[in-house]
């Protein structure tokens, strides 16, 4: 079986696990809180959480290795710190912002997630989507912009 089909296997694995993980949050979704009616109870949201970290970390070494092994196979080229550079500064922006503020609580259904790991990821991956989100939407709209021009 050959590199191609194997990473769309295990890409449809992904995306199915994804789904049903999802599927679960959202069934209990708004289930009341015992304690407290007025709040929500959540039954599967430490699925979503562990299987979001995961997707993370799979994301992440994933991202790595195939770098590791075009750089082996073809060489380095500058483009490589704008396609690689960007995600890993974002991160790290969102990681360092999360360090600053991992004394804060958060409060959910009455539990208390104070843990600064929890912070420091939940803080690195919300400020890197947001951020590439941006620069996205700015490439987007200023190849429309060029694109019209011509």
């Amino acid at each position: 079986m050959n590199t191609e089909k194997i990473s769309k296997y295990v890409f449809y694995v992904l995306i199915g696990i994804s789904i049903i993980s999802f599927i679960l949050f959202f069934i209990n979704f708004d289930r009341a809180w015992e304690e407290n009616p007025k709040m929500y109870d959540p039954q599967f949201l430490d699925v979503l959480l562990v299987w979001n970290i995961s997707l993370l970390v799979i994301g992440a070494l994933s991202a790595i290795c195939s770098f590791c092994m075009y750089v082996k196979q073809w060489g380095f080229n500058k483009s490589y710190l704008y396609t690689w550079g960007l995600p890993i500064l974002t991160t790290g922006i969102g990681a360092i912002y999360g360090a600053s503020v991992k004394d804060e609580h958060w409060l959910i259904n009455n539990k208390d997630w104070c843990k600064p790991d929890e912070i420091i990821v939940s803080d690195a991956c919300l400020w890197s989507i947001i951020i590439l989100l941006v620069i996205a939407l700015g490439s987007v709209i200023f190849s429309l912009i060029n694109g019209l021009k011509k």
